[in-house]
């Protein structure tokens, strides 16, 4: 049952004139009677009784007539819905992040992000740096913050950051004016050292330490999380980018221990993108000029 086919019977209904029913639905006499004809064979029943230039409802199409106008409001207003959601329809920004930088302040710059700008639905995917250029070339993500560049040149990459790393030992029982002075060997003699948690490092790292501290033990942990916890419950030490301890080191539940025995890398991070929306804009400068540190 097709919506025209209910205008030219209402308003055939109304006017009892099939001529001026076109006229009204700015239509041909016939396209009316085409319109009414096919209505009746899709309801098998006669609706108008013909007489000439006059036409009238028979009973069925008395009966029908409330559900006809029922019908054609129910069709307007859905049409209309439809218009107004694809109007206000929210824009949509899918972000993928490190691992290891969900424990730095980007989510929360992210989580500001949303709740100033209601219009736009986020969506957070947490995936390792090197699938992240898959996921924007598919369009399954509109922005990427990660620790490797990218060398696609459809995508977009700056580099927005550069954290150094720290040596990062648990608590003692002394405090900074009683304790005694931590040194590197002594800790790596002590605890197990913690590696593999910062992919773009930790290879490097890993040749450093065994050259420098051939009795270090090793323990490979893929998670910086989990690293941090170890260390806060004592069973080991390792290198850290300074922000992603931020908070650990402004509530003194690390050590922080200096360390000279070789130049220390930094993590460098990454923004990637490839069209650039209005709204994904807004979040780039917010994480490009806020201090990560």
């Amino acid at each position: 049952m097709e919506t025209k086919w209910i205008k030219s019977f209402l308003v055939a209904a109304e006017t009892e004139n099939f001529r001026r029913a076109a006229e009204i639905l700015h239509l041909s006499q016939p396209s009316i009677t085409v319109h009414i004809g096919q209505l009746e064979d899709y309801l098998g029943v006669q609706l108008f009784e013909r007489n000439h230039a006059r036409v009238k409802l028979t009973p069925a199409g008395h009966h029908f007539l409330p559900e006809a106008k029922a019908i054609l409001e129910r069709m307007e207003r859905s049409v209309q819905e439809v218009r107004n959601y694809a109007a206000h329809r929210k824009a949509q920004l899918t972000i993928v992040i490190s691992p290891l930088l969900v424990e730095t302040i980007i989510p929360h710059l992210i989580y500001q992000f949303s709740i100033e700008n209601t219009d736009c639905d986020l969506i957070l995917l947490v995936e390792e740096s090197d699938k992240m250029d898959a996921l924007l070339l598919s369009g399954k993500a509109q922005l990427a913050v990660g620790l490797l560049s990218s060398h696609n040149r459809a995508i977009t990459s700056r580099a927005i950051h550069e954290s150094p790393l720290q040596l990062v030992a648990p608590l003692d029982e002394y405090d900074d004016e009683s304790g005694q002075i931590i040194e590197a060997e002594d800790l790596f003699r002590h605890y197990p050292f913690f590696t593999d948690h910062i992919a773009t490092v930790s290879t490097s790292m890993n040749l450093l330490v065994k050259s420098h501290f051939p009795y270090a033990r090793t323990i490979s942990i893929s998670q910086s999380y989990i690293v941090k916890r170890f260390i806060r419950d004592g069973l080991g030490i390792s290198f850290l980018p300074k922000y992603i301890i931020r908070r650990e080191m402004m509530e003194g539940r690390f050590n922080i221990v200096p360390f000279e025995k070789f130049e220390l890398p930094t993590v460098k991070t990454y923004l990637h993108f490839i069209n650039v929306t209005a709204e994904a804009e807004q979040l780039i400068q917010r994480i490009m000029n806020a201090s990560l540190e």
